[in-house]
C-alpha cells in the first residue's frame, strides 16, 4: 500500500499507526489485553499527572508553598528555604515596616547596597541599565550608618571600628536597620552615596557628606537643582506619639513648610498613625486575595494548599514522562498560563515612600491582571495545554512611562527561561508580555522584538524609522501587527473624564438613530503641540492650517482648557493625534461620542486588525492635512449619525472597568487568541536579517 504524504502532524500519524497497529493484532489473534496495553502506553509522552511539590521546609509563618515549583513564595525582602532570611532588614525601622528601596525617607546605606544588589548587581556602576529606574535616582544619594563623627573633614574606618579622624562606625551586624536614632546628630555617619557607586565595596573617608545641609534630609533632595527639591526632615519614630506610626509602618517626616512631623505611611497602611490597613491599595490585583489569603503590602499570605499572586492556584500537573513536554493545546479550547514569579524577578512594590499611586493612564495591564485571574474559562494551571504565556512582569513599576523597559524585562525572560521549558520550546514566540510605557517596545532590544508577543498602547510600524535612539530596528520599528497587540489605555483619573456617562448616551443615541442635533462645534483640539518627532507631526500640521481661522465651530486651543469636558460633548470631531507616544485621544474622543480623526501615518491603533475602525472615526494621512476642514464639511447629518452608531456599537472596546461597561478585556483576550492562530499559521517567525551590502 502507497502511503501519500500527510501533513496532519505527529499526533495524527501517531493515530493512524495504531489503527494499523490494532487491525494486525486481531489479524493474528492477540489478544484483547495485548491491545489495551499498547493504546495504554504509546501515548504516555503526551500525558500529565497531577503532582504535589512539598517545599523543604514549613514556610506559614512569612510566606506559603507552591506546590507546584516546590519552593516557598515570600514577602517583599524575605528569602531562604522557608522565607527566613530577611534580606532586606537593613531597609526596615522594624519587624512592622514592610520596607523599601525609596529616596524619600533616609535610609541606612546597607539598605541601598541591598537594593542596589538586587536591581543593578550585573551592571556595576552602570546604574542607567539597572533593571529598576530606581538605578537613576541612586547616584548622589545621602545615606547614613550607625556611628559617631562623620563631619566633613573626619575620616572613617572601612568597615567598623575606630577611624582616624574622630569616626567610629557600629560593627556590620549593628547596621541591619533604618530606625532613625533618638540622637541622630551624634549617632549616624553620613555618606554621599554607597561604595559600590565609585566602583568600590568599603566605605572611605572621601566617601563622607560634605554638604552639611542635606544631613537628616530625604535623599531625593537635590539643593543644586530646583526640579529636584525634597527638603524633607526625618525625625525618630517617637517623635510622631506613642503609637510610633503604629511601629514601623510608616514612618516620621517634617515635611518641608510644616512646623511639626507628621508619620508617613507606607503602601498598604493609612490613617494618621498608620493604624489602619489599605489592602485596596496594596493588593490592587485582589484584595482580599481570592477569598484565600491576607494581603500584607502587596504580597498575598495564601492558606496552605493555595499559592500565586492572589493565592489563584490550587493546582499544578507534571508529565507522566520527567523531562517530557507534553503538547495537549486543543484548537476548540484557548489557554493562557500565567507565570507566578518570585518577589526579586517582579512584585508591585512601594516606588517612592510617599507616593503610592500609578498614572491611571498606564494601568491597562493592571485590569487585564485583576480579570484574568478571577478568569476560569482561560486561564489554565496546566501550562502544557496553554497556547500562550502570560509574563506578569509589571514593568511599569519599574521602568516607570519614560525609562526604558528592557533591563528589568530582560532580569524577568532570563527567570522564566532558566524555571520553566516553554519560553526555550518557542523561543518566546507564544508568551506576551505587557508594555505599557510611551512608546512601548520601541526601544527595547532587536532580540525582544522578534521573540515575545508585546502588548502595547503605541503601534508604530514603519519601515527606515530614523527616530532618536530608534536605528536598531530599521525593518518594522516597533511592533508587527500579526505578533503583536495593541490595546487601549485606561482614561485619566480626572473624574470628569471617566466613562461614567457612556452608556445612557450611547443608549439615547441609539434610540434617535445616531441624530445628535446638539452638537455646534465642528473640530475641537486643545492640548499641547510640541516639537519634532512629538505627534509625528500632525499637531503641528493641524495648528498651522487652522492658525488663522475665524470660524467659531472650528476649535484649536493650546493648552488646558476648564471646559473641556463640556466642549467633547459639543463637538462632532476630534482630532486624535499622538504624543511622544501613544495617545489617549481615540478613547476619549469614542466615550464622548465625538468622532476622531485619527491622524497617526504608520501607528496601529487598538485591536485594529479586527476592529472596523471606517464604522465610527476618520483616518487621515498627514499629507492630506490642508483639505480637512474640506473632508469634514463634507459629512452629512446621516453619515454623522452612522459614525455614532458605528461608536455605540463598539465603544465598549475602548473601557477597562467594566463597572463602566468595559468590554476592553474580552477584547484584549481575542486579540490574543489571534495572535496565537497567526503563530499556528507560520504567519510570523523568527525575524530574518536582510544582509547589508
Amino acid at each position: 500500500m502507497k502511503l501519500k504524504n500527510s501533513r496532519r502532524g505527529p499526533a495524527a500519524l501517531t493515530a493512524w499507526c495504531l489503527c494499523l497497529f490494532a487491525a494486525a493484532c486481531v489479524w493474528r489473534g492477540s489478544s484483547a489485553a495485548a491491545l489495551r496495553q499498547v493504546l495504554e502506553a504509546e501515548p504516555v509522552q503526551q500525558h500529565v499527572v497531577p503532582t504535589r511539590k512539598s517545599c523543604p521546609r514549613p514556610c506559614v509563618n512569612k510566606g506559603h508553598c507552591n506546590y507546584e515549583k516546590g519552593r516557598c513564595e515570600c514577602p517583599w525582602g524575605y528569602s531562604g528555604e522557608a522565607c527566613e532570611l530577611d534580606r532586606m532588614a537593613a531597609c526596615r525601622q522594624t519587624q512592622d515596616d514592610p520596607g523599601s528601596c525609596g529616596f524619600i525617607w533616609p535610609k541606612n546605606c546597607e539598605c541601598f547596597r541591598e537594593c542596589f544588589r538586587l536591581y543593578c548587581g550585573r551592571y556595576g556602576t552602570q546604574t542607567h541599565m539597572c533593571s529598576a529606574g530606581w538605578g537613576f535616582d541612586i547616584g548622589d544619594s545621602p545615606c547614613w550608618l550607625y556611628g559617631s563623627g562623620g563631619g566633613s573633614a573626619n575620616g572613617t574606618a572601612a568597615g567598623g571600628g575606630t577611624g582616624g579622624a574622630g569616626v567610629t562606625l557600629l560593627p556590620a551586624a549593628a547596621q541591619n536597620s533604618s530606625a532613625y536614632p533618638e540622637d541622630p546628630d551624634h549617632n549616624t555617619v553620613w555618606y554621599s552615596q554607597i561604595p559600590e557607586l565609585y566602583g568600590q565595596t568599603e566605605y572611605k573617608p572621601d566617601m563622607l557628606l560634605k554638604d552639611e545641609r542635606r544631613r537628616h534630609k530625604s535623599p531625593y533632595e537635590r539643593p543644586h537643582l530646583v526640579w529636584h527639591r525634597a527638603d524633607h526632615r526625618a525625625h525618630p519614630l517617637s517623635h510622631c506619639g506613642p503609637s510610633r506610626c503604629s511601629n514601623g509602618r510608616g514612618f516620621c517626616l517634617q515635611y518641608d513648610g510644616r512646623p511639626q512631623p507628621e508619620c508617613v505611611c507606607h503602601f498598604g497602611f493609612n490613617g494618621t498613625q498608620c493604624e489602619q490597613v489599605d489592602q485596596w491599595e496594596a493588593c490592587w490585583f485582589s484584595p482580599d486575595c481570592g477569598g484565600h489569603g491576607t494581603c500584607h503590602s502587596g504580597f498575598c499570605s495564601c492558606k496552605d494548599g493555595r499559592w500565586g499572586m492572589a493565592c489563584h492556584r490550587s493546582a499544578a500537573v507534571a508529565p507522566a514522562v520527567p523531562g517530557a513536554i507534553p503538547d495537549l493545546r486543543v484548537a476548540t479550547r484557548f489557554k493562557i498560563y500565567m507565570y507566578d514569579l518570585p518577589w526579586e524577578v517582579a512584585f508591585p512594590f512601594e516606588v517612592q515612600e510617599d507616593a503610592h499611586g500609578r498614572d491611571p493612564m498606564y494601568t491597562s495591564y493592571e485590569y487585564f491582571l485583576k480579570y484574568f485571574i478571577t478568569d476560569n474559562v482561560v486561564r489554565t494551571e496546566n501550562p502544557y495545554e496553554a497556547h500562550l504565556f502570560y509574563v506578569p512582569a509589571l514593568n511599569f513599576f519599574y521602568s516607570g512611562n519614560l525609562r526604558p523597559p528592557e533591563h528589568h524585562l530582560e532580569a524577568v525572560m532570563d527567570h522564566v527561561k532558566a524555571a520553566w521549558p516553554f519560553y526555550n520550546r518557542s523561543g518566546g514566540r507564544d508568551h506576551f508580555v505587557f508594555l505599557t510605557g510611551d512608546r512601548g517596545a520601541c526601544h527595547i532590544p532587536r532580540a525582544m522584538q522578534d521573540s515575545m508577543i508585546k502588548v502595547v498602547h503605541f503601534g508604530m510600524q514603519k519601515q527606515g524609522l530614523n527616530w532618536t535612539n530608534m536605528q536598531h530596528n530599521q525593518d518594522y520599528g516597533c511592533i508587527r501587527m500579526l505578533q503583536d497587540l495593541v490595546v487601549p489605555p485606561h482614561p485619566n483619573d480626572h473624574r470628569p473624564l471617566w466613562p461614567v456617562n457612556a452608556g445612557a448616551y450611547f443608549a439615547r443615541i441609539s434610540a434617535a438613530g445616531g441624530h445628535d442635533p446638539g452638537r455646534n462645534i465642528t473640530f475641537l483640539f486643545a492640548g499641547g503641540v510640541g516639537e519634532g518627532e512629538y505627534s509625528g507631526g500632525a499637531r503641528q500640521a493641524v495648528r498651522a492650517l487652522l492658525l488663522n481661522v475665524s470660524d467659531p465651530a472650528i476649535m484649536f486651543v493650546e493648552g488646558r482648557r476648564d471646559d473641556y469636558v463640556d466642549l467633547l460633548w459639543r463637538s462632532q470631531f476630534c482630532l486624535a493625534a499622538y504624543g511622544h507616544g501613544w495617545g489617549i485621544r481615540v478613547m476619549q474622543a469614542v466615550q464622548f461620542g465625538c468622532v476622531p480623526v485619527i491622524i497617526q501615518d504608520h501607528v496601529y491603533q487598538a485591536f485594529e486588525d479586527f476592529l472596523p475602525y471606517e464604522e465610527f472615526s476618520v483616518r487621515l494621512p498627514l499629507r492630506d492635512v490642508p483639505r480637512l476642514l474640506q473632508l469634514l464639511r463634507s459629512y452629512g447629518p446621516e453619515q454623522l449619525a452612522a459614525l455614532r452608531l458605528g461608536m455605540a456599537k463598539y465603544y465598549r472596546a475602548f473601557i477597562w472597568n467594566r463597572d463602566h461597561g468595559g468590554a476592553a478585556y474580552e477584547w484584549t483576550l481575542a486579540g490574543l487568541q489571534r495572535r496565537a492562530a497567526n503563530l499556528h499559521a507560520g504567519l510570523f517567525r523568527r525575524h530574518r536579517r536582510r544582509r547589508q551590502g
